[in-house]
């Protein structure tokens, strides 16, 4: 019972996670008060859109308007917020002395 009890399990697990959905520069400059819709696009963003050696000028372009800015070496997207368990998640992209992109990652707040 065990044996087939497990993977069903992880099965359902890994089935319960949000779909994940392909970039779309319309959908990801929608405002709807908490950019929850960004999150579900990062993937594909990370994985197809977003490259080191991208000016920040082409990336302003794609995704508008960061949420934060520090001197043009680091700029952050608001990708999720949920008020009530005090969690956000954000894409933070950090820039050479250039404006070219050097990284990106996706970071997860959790307030105590």
């Amino acid at each position: 019972m065990l044996k087939f009890s497990l993977p069903f399990i992880l099965f359902i697990l890994v089935s319960c996670e949000a779909p994940q959905q392909k970039f779309n520069r319309i959908a990801w400059n929608h405002i709807d008060g908490s950019y929850n819709h960004r999150d579900l696009m990062i993937q594909d963003l990370k994985k197809n859109i977003l490259h080191k050696g991208m000016t920040f000028k082409e990336l302003e372009k794609i995704l508008g308007k960061p949420n934060e800015q520090t001197f043009r070496t680091k700029v952050s997207y608001e990708l999720y917020y949920n008020f009530y368990q005090e969690e956000s998640r954000e894409l933070i992209i950090y820039f050479s002395k250039d404006s070219c992109v050097t990284n990106f990652a996706r970071v997860i707040r959790k307030r105590n």
